[in-house]
C-alpha cells in the first residue's frame, strides 16, 4: 500500500503539473487535480485511475478540437477553457467519493457505480464540446423549440452521439475489471441518464442572465464589462453545480440499473 500510494502521487504530481503547464488547469485546479489524483491512483490502483485518465485527457483534447470557433461562446459560459479547482471538485470529487468508500467497504462492488458517475460527466463534457460546434439543429431539452448552440439545456444530434460515444469510452476503459457486457450496459444508460439530467437542470435551475449591453443570454454575472439581470433559474446554482448534480445522477443510476437488472 505504502508503494502504491509513493507511486500515485508520484502519478498526480505529473499529471497535475503538466496540466498547469499547458493550460489545462489554472493553479487552483491543479493542486485539487494533484489531491484528486493522489486518491485515485494511491487508493484505487490502475483499475479506478485508467477510466478518471481516460474521462480527463480525452476531454482535454475533445477541447481543442475546433478551438477557434468555440471562442465565441467563451461569453456565453461561465467558465473558460481554463478549467478552475470547482470545475475539477465537480466533475471528479464523487468519484473520489467512491474509491474513499470501496477502501473503507471492500466487500462492496462500488466500481460500476463509480463508471457511472465518470460516464455521466463524460457524456455531458463531450455533448457540449461537439454540440456548440453544430450548425443548427439544437434545440431546448424541454420545449423542443430551436434555441442558438451554446444555450444551457440544448440538445443537439451530434452532442448527443458525442456524450453517448464518451460514455462507451468510459465502460470500456474499465472493462478489463468487470469483464461483464450487462456492466457495461448499465455504465452507458447511467451516463446518458446523467448527461440527460444535466440538460434538464441546466434549462430549469441553473442561473441565467441577460446583458443589458447587446441583449445576449449568459452564465455570466458580468458581462460587456457590466453586471447582468438574471433571467432564470437559481442565482447560487451555477454549472459546478449542474455538474456535480450530473455526476450524482449518474453513480445512482448505475446503482439502481444494478439492482433491478
Amino acid at each position: 500500500m505504502t508503494s502504491q500510494l509513493l507511486l500515485g502521487a508520484f502519478l498526480a504530481v505529473v499529471v497535475a503539473a503538466g496540466s498547469y503547464a499547458f493550460r489545462l488547469l489554472t493553479l487552483g485546479g491543479s493542486l485539487a487535480a494533484l489531491l484528486l489524483g493522489i486518491i485515485v491512483f494511491g487508493l484505487g490502483g490502475w483499475q479506478w485511475a485508467v477510466p478518471m485518465l481516460t474521462f480527463f485527457l480525452l476531454s482535454s483534447l475533445l477541447s481543442e478540437y475546433g478551438r477557434s470557433r468555440k471562442e465565441q461562446f467563451d461569453t456565453l459560459f461561465d467558465k473558460s477553457y481554463t478549467r478552475d479547482w470547482a470545475q475539477v471538485a465537480s466533475n471528479g470529487s464523487l468519484a473520489g467519493v467512491m474509491i474513499l468508500l470501496s477502501t473503507l467497504y471492500p466487500t462492496f462492488d462500488f466500481y460500476p457505480i463509480y463508471l457511472g458517475s465518470l460516464a455521466a460527466v463524460t457524456a455531458d463534457t463531450w455533448g457540449t464540446e461537439i454540440g456548440v460546434l453544430t450548425k443548427g439543429g439544437t434545440v431546448s431539452v424541454l420545449s423542443m423549440q430551436t434555441v442558438p448552440p451554446g444555450t444551457s439545456g440544448g440538445m443537439s444530434g451530434q452532442g448527443t452521439l458525442a456524450g453517448l460515444i464518451g460514455a462507451l469510452v468510459i465502460a470500456f476503459s474499465g472493462f478489463a475489471w468487470y469483464s461483464d457486457l450487462k456492466t457495461a450496459i448499465i455504465v452507458v444508460l447511467a451516463g446518458v441518464v446523467g448527461s440527460f439530467g444535466d440538460s434538464v437542470l441546466g434549462a430549469t435551475l441553473q442561473a441565467q442572465y441577460r446583458c443589458e449591453i447587446c441583449g445576449k443570454q449568459t452564465e455570466r454575472k458580468t458581462h460587456c464589462g457590466r453586471q447582468t439581470t438574471q433571467v432564470a433559474g437559481v442565482a447560487r446554482i451555477n454549472n459546478d453545480v449542474i455538474n456535480l448534480i450530473c455526476s450524482v445522477v449518474g453513480a445512482l443510476s448505475a446503482w439502481a440499473l444494478l439492482l433491478v437488472v
